[in-house]
């Protein structure tokens, strides 16, 4: 039953007495009753159209907020991958700038020594008569690299001193380059290696074990695996330098708890 009809019990039964006394005012009173009860009854049916449609669209805001909010997610989404890629395409560039500096440093393609020989394909070097065994020469320098010897920095120096010479000394890009090269043509590419820069606790400076400073930033220094900024980092605490194998063999920081191989420097 709806409102309008129960409005017309009650008012009927509250009046009942003074409708019987007059007939013709009850006639009239009640007919007059009718319609606006009828009226009221249409204005609900109107209202409750009004909510219903209010309700939809409602929910069809709901809709396209959800669709707004989803959309903008994955606007963000799209902005931070654009932006990846532009910082790894200028880490790219970058990389491409510092090798590029390293192989302009050699006047002339490297070519097999004359104390080389071929065999089946791969360079196979003789003893260099300019170093004694088991030192091999690399740009004027004598150096040794001993694929089964391993441990940490202060260890490997050790064991270099053992042959009358320190760890690498690297100061210059010419000599950085031909290293590398010495390295990935002897098969020795899969392995990073100890080499004698370090920086004592609480200080600021880097210095080779001969005593002399290390050169920063290109194209001597590397980054690690994120990327953000060259290295060295920065710390308090001692930090010895390595040749990373998968920081394409420039230099890094690298633990003192690192097992790695030495690259010995005869003096």
């Amino acid at each position: 039953m709806t409102l309008a009809k129960i409005l017309f019990v009650l008012l009927t039964l509250m009046n009942l007495s003074s409708y019987t006394a007059n007939p013709l005012a009850t006639e009239t009173d009640g007919a007059r009753l009718s319609g606006l009860l009828e009226d009221l009854d249409s204005r609900l049916e109107d209202l409750h159209d009004r909510v219903s449609t209010s309700q939809v669209t409602i929910r069809s805001l709901e809709a396209t907020v959800n669709r707004v909010v989803s959309e903008n997610a994955q606007l963000k989404a799209s902005v931070n991958l654009l932006e990846e890629t532009v910082s790894q395409k200028a880490q790219l560039d970058d990389m491409s700038k510092r090798l590029a500096a390293v192989e302009a440093s050699s006047t002339e393609p490297r070519q097999p020594d004359a104390a080389s020989k071929c065999v089946s394909g791969e360079v196979i070097k003789a003893k260099d008569t300019g170093c004694s065994h088991p030192f091999t020469e690399v740009f004027g320098r004598c150096v040794y690299t001993d694929p089964n010897k391993s441990g940490g920095w202060e260890e490997m120096r050790q064991y270099c001193r053992t042959m009358d010479a320190d760890l690498a000394v690297i100061d210059s890009a010419d000599f950085l380059w031909h290293l590398i090269r010495h390295i990935q043509e002897t098969g020795q590419d899969k392995n990073s290696y100890w080499v004698g820069g370090h920086r004592k606790s609480g200080t600021s400076a880097f210095h080779w074990v001969d005593g002399s400073p290390m050169k920063m930033g290109t194209p001597f220094w590397g980054y690690w695996n994120d990327f953000q900024r060259q290295q060295p980092y920065d710390s308090v605490t001692e930090i010895h330098i390595c040749l990373y194998d998968k920081g394409l063999y420039f230099l890094h920081s690298c633990p003192i708890n690192f097992v790695l191989l030495p690259i010995c420097q005869r003096k």
